[in-house]
C-alpha cells in the first residue's frame, strides 16, 4: 500500500509512512484480576495467565518497519503473528519448505521504563490518576454505580468502591466471554453493560487532566510526530513502525484527541497513523480505526481538522498534548540501583 496515490481535491497524495498502535489479540484473565475469582485456574491451560489464546491468529498488515511491544508474553506474541504476515521467507530465506516463516527480530522496554506503553508504572501518574479519582466530578459520576460495586464486593469478597477495580473484573469477564467460557450468573447483560460504563469512566479518570494526557496518549502521539522527523534523515526511510500495546493505550489516543471511537478498545484493534505528501512537498497527516474484525478503515475527523489534516494544523491541535523530554523520561529518575538491576530480572509477567 505505501507509494499509493489518492486524491485530495483534485490534487494526487502519495502515501509515505504508516504507524500503527494495535491492541494485543484475546487472552486468558491476567494474574491481578483471578484473585477476584476464586475457581480454578486450569481451565485457562495449555495457555496459562495473561497469555494470548488461539483465537488471535489472523493479523496481516504493511511492509518494511520497524517495531516495539510491551513487556508482556501477549503483546510479543501479537506482533510475532504481524510480522509472521508481513514477512514471508524467499525461496533463499527459506529454512524449512514446511514452515513458511522466518525469526523476526523484536524490541521492548522493562515496564518500569517503558515511557511509551506503561504510563501506570509512573509515580509521577500514578499519583496524579489518585487525585483524579477523589475529584468531587468524578466521585458523582462513581455514585449511582454504588449498588453494583457493592454487588461486586459481595460476590468476590473484595472492597470494590473505585473504577479501577471494577476495571479489572470486567476485563476478567471479557477475556472469559472472548473464550467462550460461562460468565458467572450474577453477570447478566445489564449487569455487563453497567460493567463497560465503569469503564468508560476508567479512562477517563486516566486522562482526566492535561499531565495525564501528556504522560497518556501524548506520549505515543508525540512518538508518531518523532518518527516522522527521524524518518526523513535516515538514508532509507522505513515505511512502518509497529506499536503491540494494550486497550488502555488505544483509550489514551482516543481521550487524548477527543475522539468518538472505539469507546472500548476490542482485542486486534488498531489506530493507524499516516503520513502523506502531496506534489509540491506538502506534508498531511491522516488518522485511521480499525476494529480487528471486518475490513473496514474508519477515517477519524479531529476537532479543528479534516480527516486528512496538514501536518502544521495538526500540530497545533496537538502542541498542549506533547510531553516535554523531562516528562517522557522521569521514570529514569525515580529507580533506585536495586531496581534497575532488578529490570532484566527473569520473572514471568502474568498482568
Amino acid at each position: 500500500m505505501l507509494g499509493f496515490p489518492f486524491q485530495l481535491a483534485n490534487t494526487e497524495l502519495n502515501l509515505e509512512l504508516v504507524q500503527i498502535l494495535f491492541r494485543h489479540g484475546d487472552r486468558t484473565p491476567r494474574k491481578k484480576e483471578i484473585s477476584m475469582d476464586h475457581h480454578d485456574i486450569t481451565i485457562y491451560e495449555p495457555w496459562g495467565l495473561a497469555q494470548l489464546t488461539n483465537v488471535s491468529t489472523n493479523y496481516k498488515y504493511y511492509e518494511n518497519m520497524s517495531n516495539s511491544t510491551s513487556d508482556h508474553d501477549r503483546t510479543k506474541m501479537s506482533l510475532q503473528l504481524v510480522l509472521a504476515g508481513l514477512y514471508h521467507p524467499t525461496s533463499i530465506q527459506t529454512w524449512n519448505k514446511n514452515l513458511p516463516w522466518m525469526p523476526i527480530p523484536t524490541y521492548y522496554m522493562p515496564e518500569k521504563v517503558d515511557d511509551l506503553l506503561k504510563p501506570d508504572f509512573s509515580p509521577l501518574y500514578i499519583n496524579a490518576v489518585k487525585e483524579a479519582r477523589n475529584t468531587e466530578d468524578i466521585l458523582q459520576k462513581i455514585l449511582p454505580y454504588k449498588d453494583l460495586l457493592k454487588l461486586l464486593s459481595e460476590k468476590t469478597g473484595l472492597n470494590i468502591t473505585t473504577s479501577n477495580l471494577a476495571y479489572e473484573i470486567y476485563n476478567q469477564l471479557a477475556a472469559k466471554k472472548a473464550m467462550n467460557h460461562l460468565l458467572p450468573k450474577w453477570c447478566t447483560d445489564e449487569i455487563y453493560k453497567k460493567l463497560q460504563e465503569i469503564v468508560n469512566i476508567e479512562y477517563e479518570v486516566r486522562s482526566y487532566t492535561p499531565f495525564l494526557r501528556r504522560l497518556n496518549g501524548g506520549t505515543i502521539i508525540k512518538r508518531f510526530l518523532d518518527n516522522i522527523k527521524i524518518n526523513e534523515k535516515r538514508d532509507r526511510p522505513r515505511k512502518i513502525y509497529l506499536y503491540s500495546g494494550h486497550e488502555v493505550n488505544i483509550a489514551a489516543i482516543v481521550r487524548a484527541l477527543n475522539l468518538i471511537e472505539p469507546e472500548l478498545p476490542p482485542y486486534g484493534c488498531a489506530i493507524i497513523f499516516e503520513k502523506l505528501k502531496d506534489p509540491n512537498g506538502r506534508t498531511f497527516i491522516r488518522m485511521l480505526f480499525w476494529n480487528g474484525i471486518t475490513e473496514e478503515l474508519k477515517a477519524y475527523k479531529i476537532h479543528g481538522c479534516d480527516e486528512i489534516c496538514p501536518i502544521e494544523t495538526y500540530l497545533d491541535i496537538v502542541k498542549d498534548l506533547l510531553p516535554s523530554d523531562e516528562e517522557v523520561y522521569h521514570k529514569w529518575d525515580h529507580l533506585s540501583k536495586e531496581e534497575l538491576r532488578e529490570l532484566y530480572e527473569e520473572i514471568p509477567n502474568l498482568n
